[in-house]
């Protein structure tokens, strides 16, 4: 048969049982029952899902019940199962006609919590077994119960304490209520390294409890948590009064807040000693203490009518990490009358750092605070605030006079220049600020060296939600060069700016301006001079014009909006006019044209337009005969902030981001640069001069230029002797370096030799190649002197020498190694002799203790020494040279 009932249906369900009902013709005497059954039920099916899906589709199970009349209701057998989970109870039922208790014993079986997860309204899985046992009055409630449950792997999708539970936990518990209150015989939790046992007595305005609670290691919950934590706790009642103890103590303790770790680090002592009525807590103390912190509390809080008082003495405030240093010392109290709250606050500050430069500056010294301040349904009162040090002093007092109520404010920086360097001088502050009921109305003025003054006039809403504020003024552009380091800028700067509205950037408007100015950003070899620049701002956009002389000729103009917020849409037109660009390295250009940038500035934007190129100078560098080695990484211990704000500016900070970051989009590009001819590549023996155009797809990371600059005519000079260039072009790759080939052939004894010179236009390769696949040190001497390595003379081989370095534009190992093998020297470059001409170096160990070597110089002039190692450390050398000239020394030599 089946059955629904009140939203739960079962398709089938199967009753099998068979007992006997004994009704003596003594009505009421002797009367029995005895019945056993099984039961099936499938197809099971609930309106509330989540209960279908704990009860599942099938449910079986069996019962056993016995019964004599005058006696007790027994249940010796009740078993229920589901797919993964059961449960197995015995019972008898005592007291039918008057208190009802069951005496018995239950087992449950739960295989897979995962089913209960829409019951419990968060995902469960793990697995868990409970047995009870005990009595229970169903009319008095009296009940002695002893229960525990114990979890393989339980989850509930908190990360923490999934990780607590990991593996077996185990919670047990024995409770007894009777008339006179329920005593808690035991409560035990035991999961990872948490052990918490509690005990005592729950009775109305009677209770005693006790708890202990160790926890060994935090560090199973995972994350930033470490450490260990012991806690005892008591709650006593007497009557309406709850008084409770909490003594802890804590070892190196860790939140994965790094301000608070270290706060917390060592041995920390914790206490709360208090009570509790009708919602009004008093603390008799409140403790937290160890090496690093040392906070006291007491007081009464209450809604309305709160009265605490705290002291905090932080010694060392480097155990804050962040730069922050010093000593701080305070003590508050915060008291409540009805709504309003005031505060009153003292504190002194030595050697105080927060790991900003420019604030530490300020801060230096002593520092003293003393606040006085009432709130009150969102507005802020101040009756008094002092704040002094050596550097700045700071104060407000307050004016009343009836309702009206104003503060009266003066600071006072005494050099400017401790903030921003180059503009010393004091800077002051003075006004008012008056309460008008529901708003204040500020009226304030600034004064500071280098002609910066402001002014702000208007009024501001209680709690600070709107604002309708005049704000004009002036000031040097140098004042931003702290935070743009190493860029800088200098003139004067104007603004007239209304901020209505809610405060932020959508609610300002009016006009910032320069004229005269100059900026400066050497590590991209820019300076602007004679620069003129406003940006109009209202409706959260800023309408930008600028225009501005190169240092080095032409002139550079921007123009268009821009939103003033992510992802700071904007429609930016560039305009060249005859601008020079040069890297003294490397080019030197005047650009000519317009770019647009358009699109979210923060990323994504696109940048098109045409740009031609003037007369162009491409240098091939000649980078020395030596080299460079690149500084190993250095660690910095206890680095001034100062230092480290100008790493971070140089962009020499380790950020953990070793490519691109993510969050910003590439900008797109399409963008054609034209040079139709004049541009000209020299250096290293060439003169040549291409042209063309070449146009750049793709996006900033992934540039796709097409199009390059071809060779219209050239040649290579190398030891007198010229080559006319068959190739020659440039190309851009990928991150807009210039990379160049050019190449010259020439007919030597029927073999076609050839020069090329290809790779980044700032360090190009040098190869030498021959139809007939002949070395590229025989090529070489074919080219210059018409013959082989083997038959050319000591001076042709320093020529030859020359020339490669002429070439290549360095010394070292590649073609000139293999000369100096070829040679059976020891030791053959190029260097540099002590008025810096060039000069070609042999050298050849005569025996494992004799060493000589040549130096001939560019014009002509040689020398040769002898090096005797008569130990170790001992030398004796001598030298003379073509002049003459001669000496000898006895040298002692040793490393370190």
């Amino acid at each position: 048969m089946g059955l629904q009932q009140s939203g739960i249906g079962i398709a089938r369900l199967r009753l099998d049982g068979a007992g006997q009902i004994v009704r003596p013709q003594d009505a009421g005497a002797g009367a029995s029952v005895t019945a056993g059954f099984d039961f099936a039920a499938t197809g099971i099916t609930a309106a509330d899902t989540a209960l279908a899906q704990a009860i599942g589709p099938r449910l079986t199970g069996r019962a056993q019940v016995n019964w004599q009349a005058g006696g007790a209701l027994e249940i010796p057998e009740l078993v229920a199962e589901g797919a993964d989970y059961g449960l197995t109870a015995a019972a008898t039922i005592t007291g039918l006609d008057s208190a009802f208790t069951i005496d018995g014993s239950a087992q449950a079986r739960l295989d897979d919590l995962t089913r209960f997860s829409g019951v419990a309204g968060r995902p469960l899985s793990g697995r868990a077994n409970a047995d009870v046992s005990g009595s229970y009055g169903l009319l008095s409630g009296i009940f002695d119960v002893t229960a525990e449950v114990a979890g393989t792997d339980l989850t509930a999708d908190i990360a923490e304490l999934d990780a607590l539970l990991a593996g077996r936990s185990r919670i047990a518990a024995s409770i007894r209520r009777d008339e006179t209150g329920t005593e808690l015989r035991s409560l035990t939790l035991r999961a990872g390294t948490l052990a918490a046992d509690a005990s005592g007595r729950l009775a109305t305005g009677d209770s005693d409890l006790k708890a202990v609670l160790d926890f060994a290691d935090l560090s199973v919950m995972g994350g930033p948590y470490r450490g260990s934590l012991s806690v005892e706790a008591g709650l006593q009642q007497a009557g309406a009064v709850n008084r409770f103890t909490i003594n802890g103590s804590g070892t190196d303790l860790a939140l994965g807040i790094p301000e608070l770790d270290g706060l917390l680090a060592g041995s920390t002592a914790l206490t709360f000693i208090g009570s509790e009525m009708n919602g009004a807590i008093t603390l008799d103390t409140a403790q937290i203490g160890n090496a690093q912190i040392d906070l006291d509390a007491s007081g009464r809080y209450a809604a309305g009518a709160s009265d605490l008082t705290a002291t905090l003495d932080l010694p060392n405030l480097a155990v804050l990490g962040g730069g922050y240093r010093g000593r701080l010392a305070a003590e508050a109290r915060m008291t409540e009358a009805g709504p309003v709250r005031r505060l009153e606050l003292t504190g002194t500050g030595t050697g105080l750092a927060i790991g900003q430069a420019e604030a530490d500056r300020v801060l230096a010294g002593t520092t003293q605070l003393d606040l006085a301040a009432e709130m009150e349904a969102g507005a802020i009162r101040v009756d008094r605030f002092n704040l002094t040090n050596p550097q700045l002093t700071a104060s407000a007092t307050a004016q009343a006079d009836g309702e009206a109520r104003s503060v009266d404010i003066e600071a006072r920086l005494a050099n400017m220049a401790l903030l921003v360097p180059g503009f010393p001088g004091a800077l002051t502050v003075s006004g008012r600020a008056e309460d008008i009921g529901g708003s204040y109305r500020l009226d304030l003025t600034g004064q500071g060296p280098g002609g910066t003054n402001a002014r702000v006039t208007g009024t501001v809403a209680h709690g600070f939600g709107t604002a309708d504020l005049a704000i004009t003024g002036g000031a040097q552009a140098g004042l931003a060069n702290a935070f743009i380091s190493p860029q800088s800028v200098e003139g004067p700067l104007a603004f007239d700016l209304w901020l209505n509205g809610a405060p932020g950037l959508s609610a300002l408007s009016g006009r910032i301006s320069t004229t005269g100015a100059r900026f400066s950003a050497p590590t991209a070899g820019i300076a602007l001079e004679q620069l003129s620049a406003s940006a109009d701002l209202a409706g959260g956009r800023a309408q930008l014009t600028a225009d501005a002389r190169m240092s080095e000729g032409g002139r550079v103009a921007v123009s268009g909006p821009v939103s003033l917020s992510a992802p700071f849409d904007g429609n930016l037109e560039l305009r060249f006019n005859n601008t020079r660009l040069r890297d003294p390295d490397l080019y030197d250009t005047r650009v000519d044209g317009t770019l647009n940038i358009s699109g979210p500035l923060a990323g994504g934007a696109t940048i098109s337009g045409t740009l031609r190129l003037d007369e162009t100078e491409i240098r091939v560098p000649s980078t020395g005969l030596g080299g460079a080695t690149a500084i190993p990484d250095l660690q910095h211990v206890a680095e001034p902030a100062e230092v480290r704000a100008t790493r971070g500016r140089a962009g020499l900070l380790e950020t953990g981001n070793s490519g691109p970051s993510g969050s910003t989009r590439p900008y797109g590009l399409d963008v054609r640069v034209i040079a139709l001819n004049q541009i000209f590549v020299r250096g290293r023996g060439l003169d040549a001069e291409l042209g063309g155009q070449v146009r750049l797809l793709g996006t900033t990371a992934n540039v796709q230029p097409q199009g390059r600059f071809e060779l219209i005519r050239g040649r290579l000079d190398i030891l007198g002797q010229r080559f006319e260039l068959d190739e020659g072009l440039i190309e851009l790759q990928g991150s807009l370096e210039p990379t160049i080939r050019f190449s010259a052939s020439t007919e030597t004894d029927g073999d076609t030799s050839t020069i090329v010179i290809s790779g980044p236009a700032y360090e190009p390769a040098i190869s030498f190649e021959s139809s007939s696949g002949l070395p590229e040190e025989e090529v070489l001497a074919r080219l210059l002197f018409g013959r082989g390595l083997d038959n050319i003379s000591p001076l042709q081989a320093a020529q030859l020498a020359s020339a490669v370095a002429t070439l290549a534009g360095r010394g070292g190992e590649g073609i000139i190694g293999r000369l100096r093998q070829n040679f059976g020297l020891d030791d053959f470059d190029v260097t540099t002799d002590a008025d810096g001409n060039a000069a070609v170096r042999a050298g050849k160990y005569l025996s494992e203790n004799v060493y000589t070597n040549v130096t001939v110089g560019a014009e002509g002039n040689s020398s040769i020494s002898l090096n005797l190692d008569v130990t170790r450390n001992i030398v004796i050398r001598g030298k003379v040279d073509a002049a003459g000239d001669s000496g000898v020394g006895v040298f002692f030599e040793k490393d370190y």
